[in-house]
């Protein structure tokens, strides 16, 4: 049996390291730090080397261990360790292998979506302007003119170079200002990157591919723990070396055995609470100080320390692939999954994972990951305090029977304001997210405006931190004063109305003109065959005069309907009739059926008031948009009605009926009560059932 050292510092070597001890090889571990420690998983086979080492320490720990095998999986960036590493192995005449990892182009980009290579400084300039932000270049003085042709450009730079007369010369040459140049002699360590990013709020650093003498490690690396954009000049440097298989041979481990399994990650989407640490959970706090690696917005990850890394990832964009990249490794030309041990990995969120959070759009990514079989993970949810439970626990109020919206990062501002008077008009208490300090303001002017001045708001300033403050305001007033920040607001209403759970139109209130209209009551029963809830999202296809639309925009504001017609004045007639009933959830799109649902959102029901002989052409369309929706048809002549009684035959529809709708009114003439019937409709509706 070989007595080997790892000189570990990358997840491969890690990796290497776990598959050694999985098959019951003693090794030793070579890392250089405690952080490196960490990363390494205890195990009787694992004897831990910590510190870093120089040429000739090395080579006295072969000696002492009778060292028969040195393995390199340190980082590709470290040349100068990777050098000391072989010049001492040659001095003691043990094998090396050098384990690498390819660091192109397409790798990187798959770990960290922020970096791109460019193969000359120009090709670098010219990305530049697409993206927003102070940039950091480091690539020295005799480039500069690249990159200050264009005065938006230059006006963004922040050039470090030699602190000689000729860098500044040249820097001022092309343009730069004093406070846009730092003129200081490396090396730069990582903790100096990371300053200087922070101090000139840099989004970009670009950079050459230099090595670690150059100090490319330490800016790299600065770079992605402040989120910032990688830019490198030049293509990234390949080691040449050894595959795993290679070393598996030279070891005595049979990896076929092994091409198949895959390492197991222990996913926890965790909530963080407002922002104070004081506010996790036990729980929350347990899972993340057990976590091998953590991830989350930057603010969140700063606060902890992870046993392996942390990145700021926490959209499904970085962090799937960040995943998909820390547990595969290559075996030959294939890509397998590291070990059966799990990695338990902590994605961090504000507030609570179930309260407008980013947690359900990443578990749905993960899972449909896991599905596809691009991971192999558990995936659970930690849940954490919200503002609204916590601005209620203040006041002493109750958010059991509340209503609770979110206007969070919303621009669609008529539309929002018409869901809080709807919200605050039938409700005692409303709590609402808010973005900016102007939404406290127009929400207080929203409640003047509509008359509801009883109300009063109380508006949450920084809830849980240090300068936490509540504020009580009534509608009206001047509250020109509040201070910038993050606001979670409850409105309380002492009488609120009670909520419409439907409606009822006449036809008198709608504008009319010559175009036709769905008569009221054949309207109010096939509005009510649609089987509606709150939301919705309803296509109004011949909407006529918008009746529809309308009275089903007035059920409840969350509802999304489309109205679609392609007769200029009906379109006309809709605007109208949308603004006199401020049906602001109503979408009118003047087009043909069904050409225009192309660029429509998949609906859950339609209502098909006109076809133009297209019936079968429209739903063969809707259920190619969503084969599960809820569809009412009104059919005046035979030829529809024969249409409608072939749908069964066409499609696979489930709950299918067809009534005729025959209405009679009662006409006053002088002392006697006439009756007048009107024309009868058929009524129609089905849900499509995909199998």
């Amino acid at each position: 049996m070989k007595n080997i050292i790892i000189f570990s510092g990358t997840t491969e070597g890690r990796t290497l390291s776990l598959l050694l001890a999985d098959n019951k090889i003693s090794h030793y571990v070579s890392v250089a730090t405690e952080y490196g420690r960490k990363l390494c998983e205890s195990s009787p086979y694992v004897s831990i080397k910590k510190g870093r080492m120089d040429e000739e320490e090395m080579y006295r720990f072969f000696e002492e261990k009778n060292i028969d095998l040195v393995i390199d999986a340190t980082h590709p960036y470290a040349k100068e360790v990777t050098k000391n590493i072989n010049e001492a192995a040659k001095k003691a005449g043990i094998k090396y292998m050098r384990y690498v990892r390819n660091i192109d182009e397409s790798d990187d980009l798959q770990k960290n979506s922020k970096i791109r290579y460019f193969k000359t400084a120009e090709d670098c300039a010219k990305a530049l302007n697409e993206i927003r932000g102070n940039i950091l270049l480091t690539t020295g003085s005799k480039e500069l003119s690249c990159f200050c042709q264009k005065e938006e450009l230059r006006n963004r730079i922040i050039a470090r170079v030699l602190p000689g007369l000729e860098s500044i010369e040249l820097c001022e040459k092309n343009g730069l200002l004093g406070k846009q140049i730092i003129a200081m002699q490396g090396p730069f360590s990582y903790d100096m990157n990371r300053i200087m990013m922070k101090q000139y709020n840099i989004s970009c650093l670009v950079t050459k591919q230099s090595g670690r003498l150059g100090g490319f490690e330490d800016k790299y690396l600065a770079a992605v723990d402040e989120d910032a954009y990688i830019y490198i000049i030049g293509c990234p440097e390949v080691d040449e070396g050894n595959s795993l298989t290679e070393i598996c041979d030279e070891i005595g481990i049979n990896t076929k055995e092994d091409i198949e399994r895959k390492q197991a990650l222990d996913i926890r989407l965790i909530g963080c609470g407002m922002g104070n640490e004081e506010m996790l959970t036990v729980c929350a706090r347990k899972n993340i100080s057990e976590a091998d690696i953590i991830l989350g917005a930057k603010r969140w990850v700063d606060y902890f320390e992870a046993r392996m890394e942390k990145r700021p990832y926490y959209t499904p964009g970085d962090i799937i692939p960040y995943l998909e990249s820390i547990s595969t490794f290559s075996v030959g030309e294939k890509d397998v999954k590291a070990l059966d041990k799990k990695l338990k990995v902590a994605v961090l969120f504000s507030g609570d994972t179930g309260f407008y959070s980013g947690a359900a759009k990443l578990y749905k990514e993960l899972k449909k990951a896991v599905n596809e079989k691009r991971i192999n993970a558990n995936i659970s949810i930690v849940p954490g305090i919200s503002s609204v439970s916590y601005l209620a626990s203040k006041l002493n109020e109750s958010w059991d029977e509340a209503r609770i919206m979110s206007i969070h990062g919303r621009n669609d501002i008529d539309n929002w304001k018409s869901e809080i008077f709807d919200a605050v008009s039938t409700n005692k208490r409303t709590y609402i997210l808010v973005s900016k300090t102007c939404d406290v303001k127009s929400i207080a002017d929203l409640l003047k405006e509509k008359k509801l001045t009883a109300c009063i708001i109380y508006a949450g300033y920084q809830l849980s931190y240090v300068e936490e403050e509540i504020i009580k305001i009534n509608p009206g007033s001047d509250i020109n004063d509040l201070k910038e920040g993050l606001y979670t607001c409850l409105i309380l209403n002492p009488s609120p109305s009670k909520p419409a759970l439907n409606i009822y139109l006449k036809d008198e209130d709608f504008k009319r003109g010559r175009v036709p209209m769905t008569k009221e009551e054949v309207r109010s029963l096939s509005i009510a065959k649609l089987n509606l809830n709150s939301s919705s999202v309803v296509y109004d296809v011949g909407s006529g005069t918008g009746s529809i639309a309308v009275q089903i925009a007035g059920m409840s504001k969350n509802i999304k309907v489309y109205a679609i017609e392609n007769n200029p004045e009906a379109v006309s007639l809709i605007k109208d009739n949308c603004k006199l009933f401020e049906a602001v959830n109503v979408s009118i799109y003047e087009g043909e059926a069904p050409y225009i649902f192309e660029e429509l959102p998949m609906p859950t029901h339609a209502f098909i008031g006109g076809s133009k002989g297209k019936l079968m052409d429209i739903l063969t369309r809707l259920y190619e948009k969503n084969p599960h929706m809820r569809i009412v048809i009104n059919a005046i002549s035979t030829e529809t009605l024969k249409k409608c009684m072939e749908i069964e035959k066409i499609f696979k529809v489930e709950d299918f009926s067809l009534i005729q709708l025959g209405v009679t009114r009662t006409e006053c003439i002088g002392e006697h009560h006439l009756l007048r019937a009107e024309n009868p409709v058929w009524i129609c509706s089905f849900s499509f059932n995909r199998e």
